[in-house]
């Protein structure tokens, strides 16, 4: 059944009258998309297993709130009908080239399409639509081997089933977004000497690459630098943080691929460990791959 996407235009209207979350709450919140709860999840029944735990915590001191209870599905149980979206359609840890562990993932029923949830806040403030809702939607995290009582994630992996003619809004939104919101300052606090004091943390967007992979794509490069003290513009000693975000459709489907921290290669090329754009890229045309044999049409 094709969506009612009168329904969907009178809820973009209607979101304008939402009250968002609070700079603070989002930084916080938002140090992964809202899939990641899932990771956390999980992570706390690894904790209670292997007497390993997962702290997710703000650059500035903010701890991150519990994580809501997230249905995880099991990727060897879980079963597709006609519209919804198979397993085979993700990512599986050989493709990618760096040591995973645990797998999990979970599936979804009308939810938002997420690309990133720093980024839409920002595109909340200046008037930047909403992206497109999906009907289905299935969600992956690779996990690496847990190390110390940390288990970080390599990365997520969303794929959506969208209303083809939604396809457009949503590359047309990142675009926007991407104009709206190259650089954008978030205001939060911290201790700085001993101190708490007021601090803005700057965060930078740019299009890395486009058309690499599917019927559409395009590779978003995200910075977010230390924060700084609002008084005096001194830098709390932390290095920067870079994810990189894929975006990629096949038909009416798409998936969002967002590294972890430390996946990504710290120049972006070389040798080493971690992923350089050139890899991202490929693994972009694989997520495509992946997904053409669920797509409508099929490839």
């Amino acid at each position: 059944m094709r969506e009612d996407t009168n329904f969907v235009d009178r809820l973009h209207r209607d979101l304008g009258g939402v009250r968002w979350a609070e700079p603070e709450e989002i930084r916080a919140r938002a140090r992964r998309r809202s899939r990641r709860t899932a990771v956390l999840a999980a992570t706390a029944v690894l904790a209670v297993l292997s007497g390993s735990g997962y702290v997710v915590a703000g650059r500035s001191g903010a701890t991150a709130p519990p994580a809501p209870p997230v249905a995880a599905v099991s990727a060897s149980t879980a079963t597709a009908g006609p519209a919804e979206i198979p397993r085979e359609a993700l990512l599986s840890a050989r493709d990618v080239r760096l040591k995973t562990g645990t797998q999990i993932g979970a599936a979804g029923l009308g939810e938002a399409v997420r690309v990133d949830p720093v980024l839409e806040a920002c595109g909340r403030e200046r008037g930047v639509p909403s992206a497109a809702t999906s009907r289905y939607s299935r969600s992956q995290t690779l996990l690496r081997p847990a190390a110390d009582g940390v288990v970080p994630p390599v990365l997520t992996q969303d794929v959506y089933r969208i209303d083809p003619a939604q396809s457009r809004l949503l590359f047309g939104t990142v675009a926007l977004l991407l104009d709206a919101c190259a650089q954008w300052e978030i205001s939060g606090s911290g201790q700085l000497g001993g101190r708490t004091v007021p601090t803005v943390t700057p965060h930078r967007w740019e299009r890395s690459a486009s058309g690499f992979a599917g019927d559409e794509s395009v590779l978003l490069r995200h910075v977010s630098l230390p924060p700084a003290s609002v008084a005096d513009g001194t830098a709390f000693k932390l290095p920067p943080e870079v994810e990189a975000t894929m975006v990629v459709r096949v038909g009416d489907l798409v998936t969002v691929i967002t590294t972890g921290p430390d996946t990504l290669k710290a120049d972006g090329t070389g040798p080493g460990p971690g992923l350089s754009r050139a890899d991202l890229e490929g693994l972009g045309r694989t997520a495509a791959g992946r997904l053409c044999a669920a797509a409508d049409p099929r490839c």
